[in-house]
């Protein structure tokens, strides 16, 4: 922001404090990164006015080369922070191929004392006043704070193909390592235009490293059905630790464990309305088994069904005004259930699913749009979607010979949680909602059942007897993981060293991102580079000795090298352009990305900096040599319109640059390329906002898996040397943290 502003904005219920760069709403700090606030005063500095796209990239990211992309990312995050929706906006509205503009009536005021005398044109909606507020004084949001997502890589048809670099003037830590916008616009590196100085090495903190699978009860009866609050602060389940199956709550750290239902018979699966103030529950307490709903505290339980049937609630519509439930009360046969909706109160109950089979469990999306049922009409039990009336009946889990069951949807709807039996013990399972891209979250000899994702999406609720009684758990979405770093900071961009006993990683836990390494269990991390300036994107040479990196201390993107422990620091590249993105070869050459002739393409030079060969003329990026040396996987756009638009997919060329084939056909834009080992497969991240995943797909472009879910944003895999782990960044847990998973 070049024009200091000190002036105080509000709009109701918010008040933007430029001066001390704070959004408060209603008094309460609003956390926001320092791009999105600098784009939001932007915006609010320009009210009822249309801001075009290339006013706010030069006024939020001034003296810097950076993407559309971004500023999308930016724009969807300020929607989130102020409660706004897109299609129907309170305050910023999108102007197709233009800009943006701020709606909502803004009343600006000198935070000084003082008055200011602005005033709008003849039928300008802005609300102008000449009034004083008291300066808020508050720390400033910093943008560790907030996670950093990727853009949305989605390119219109005509858009001319341009490639460029990323070079930015910052005092804060980075937030973004990469995006796209319209125009073409590849990851890069980060900068910051600074004096070099000699950099030292230092140690870090010790690691705080710690597995995601977390135990939440430890107790010898049965704790089970757990569910999430939809705050997520709490967690209902049933136990029969008091003698008979009762309702319980507990924090979500396994705390302050209550107990809310207290009769002769037995009390289960509870489910929170929407809103948490309301938990369903079946109870036997009048005979039958029927509907119950009571007060988030246990007050006022009331039956809302009553006949002599087996009635089971499993679900709320997403705005609480139904119930859907399975019962049997059409059937002679006990174990014909089929699927009935009644109102929030027990009125109006009719049947949506009629079938001589059994149909139970259903599940009410969060989008309201489709219903997941279980049923036995395939001989064996399989998961199934349908219409909220019941129409559109379709299977989702295939036809296998493994009963499938326990289906939950994600908080955005877009994966399914649900459990497989194998070999005789039930395993949870998440696939997308269309039913495809299956992966496997838990593998033991254990039964694991009742998924319930968190309110972020980032984590599942479970119970397992692997401790020989069921007991309530929480874990990663993934399964079991290895976080190995927990810092405030972000942590980016991990590369194994050829042993596999090191990792390298950048972070900005001092402030600006850094190289460290860390042993590869996450213990003992070290920084060793300490410039003045943005030092990121290690990677080890074949040897182990040498990391190259890309530093922006000499006033652009630059690649360097230095020694493993971060002596003998040299520049290799001397270029206006930016050069980002280095790669070792296995015989020592060095690959890098660089928009030194107008584009960003593909560049080879050797470990010392001499020899530099373009490989690559029609634009690429992010790219990684095979491990015999023969290929290069890189990432350029699409060569043909998918779904509508040109996505970035990953490419294999032969190592002088010719032979260039497409691997991916992704409806969705993919990153950061890595090989397996043995060079038969490549890891890549599919980027569809608000969430990243990592796939892996075999090189003649079958076999594609998924190797990571949830809602959250997973980028930069390396896979160790020896092909057993995955080790990713994430901001799973709020930030951008290391992760390793296994692969086998």
């Amino acid at each position: 922001m070049s024009t200091p502003d000190n002036n105080l904005y509000e709009f109701e219920p918010f008040l933007l404090d430029a001066g001390n760069r704070i959004l408060l709403k209603e008094g309460v700090t609003v956390r926001l990164t320092p791009k999105a606030f600098d784009t939001l005063l932007v915006l609010v500095q320009h009210a009822m006015q249309v801001v075009e796209k290339e006013q706010l990239l030069r006024d939020v990211w001034p003296e810097t080369f950076v993407e559309e992309g971004s500023l999308s990312y930016n724009i969807h995050e300020l929607r989130k922070a102020l409660g706004d929706d897109s299609s129907e906006p309170r305050y910023i509205e999108t102007m197709p191929k233009r800009g943006y503009r701020f709606i909502a009536p803004v009343k600006v005021s000198a935070a000084n004392g003082g008055q200011i005398g602005l005033s709008g044109r003849e039928g300008d909606a802005r609300v102008i006043e000449k009034r004083t507020f008291a300066r808020v004084i508050s720390e400033e949001v910093e943008g560790t704070d907030m996670p950093a997502e990727a853009a949305p890589l989605r390119f219109a048809a005509m858009d001319p193909l341009v490639l460029t670099g990323v070079t930015a003037k910052r005092k804060k830590p980075t937030r973004r390592l990469a995006a796209v916008s319209g125009a073409i616009l590849l990851a890069a590196g980060i900068g910051v235009f600074v004096y070099l100085k000699l950099s030292h090495v230092s140690s870090a903190t010790p690691s705080r490293a710690k597995r995601t699978l977390v135990r939440l009860t430890n107790n010898n009866a049965m704790d089970c059905g757990p569910v999430w609050s939809p705050d997520g602060s709490r967690i209902a389940f049933w136990s029969n630790r008091d003698g008979r199956s009762e309702i319980y709550v507990m924090n979500a750290d396994g705390s302050n464990v209550t107990r809310l239902t207290n009769n002769l018979a037995d009390d289960i699966g509870p489910i929170w309305s929407p809103d948490g103030r309301k938990i369903l529950f079946d109870s036997e307490r009048d005979g039958n088994k029927e509907i119950y709903v009571m007060d988030a505290d246990g007050s006022n339980q009331t039956r809302l069904t009553r006949n002599n049937a087996f009635d089971s609630a499993t679900t709320w519509s997403p705005d609480g005004s139904q119930i859907a439930f399975a019962s049997n009360r059409d059937h002679s046969n006990t174990n014909n259930f089929d699927i009935y909706v009644m109102n929030a109160d027990g009125s109006n109950v009719r049947r949506i699913v009629d079938d001589p089979e059994y149909d139970a469990e259903p599940k009410w999306s969060p989008d309201g749009r489709k219903i997941l049922f279980v049923t036995g009409r395939n001989e064996y039990f399989k998961v199934y979607e349908m219409n909220p009336d019941g129409t559109g009946q379709r299977n989702l889990t295939g036809n296998d010979n493994n009963s499938d069951g326990k289906a939950a949807w994600s908080p955005d709807s877009r994966t399914i949680a649900f459990v497989k039996n194998i070999g005789g013990k039930d395993q949870i399972y998440v696939m997308d909602a269309d039913g495809g891209y299956l992966k496997r979250v838990t593998n033991n000899s254990a039964n694991n059942l009742h998924p319930s994702w968190s309110p972020d999406g980032s984590k599942l609720l479970f119970q397992t007897d692997r401790d020989g009684n069921f007991e309530i758990y929480v874990m990663s979405v993934d399964g079991e993981l290895l976080q190995l770093t927990d810092d405030p900071a972000d942590e980016l961009t991990p590369d194994w060293s050829p042993d596999g006993s090191k990792i390298a990683f950048s972070s900005n836990r001092d402030g600006m991102q850094h190289v460290y390494i860390m042993n590869a269990d996450g213990s003992s991390p070290t920084q060793i580079t300490n410039s003045p300036a943005e030092d990121t994107e290690p990677t080890w040479s074949p040897d182990g000795k040498r990391i190259a990196f890309t530093s922006s201390r000499d006033g652009n993107n630059e690649i360097y090298v230095m020694n493993s422990d971060g002596s003998n620091q040299t520049r290799l590249t001397a270029d206006a352009g930016n050069d980002t993105f280095p790669k070792w070869s296995p015989d020592g050459r060095i690959l890098f990305i660089s928009n030194r002739d107008g584009q960003r393409d593909i560049y080879v030079m050797d470990s010392n900096g001499n020899n530099v060969r373009r490989l690559t003329s029609k634009g690429a990026g992010q790219s990684a040599w095979s491990p015999d040396g023969s290929k290069i996987a890189f990432i350029r756009p699409s060569l043909e319109i998918i779904s509508s638009a040109f996505w970035l997919e990953v490419y294999v060329m032969d190592a002088d640059g010719g032979n260039v084939q497409m691997l991916t056909r992704s409806p969705n834009s993919t990153f950061a390329p890595c090989w397996s080992p043995n060079g038969t497969s490549i890891v890549f991240v599919v980027e569809n906002l608000p969430r990243a995943n990592i796939f892996q797909i075999d090189l003649d472009g079958q076999n594609l898996i998924r190797l990571s879910a949830g809602s959250k944003f997973d980028g930069r895999p390396a896979v160790s040397p020896d092909g057993s782990k995955l080790a990713f960044q994430s901001n799973r847990d709020g930030n951008f943290e290391i992760y390793v998973m296994n692969l086998h």
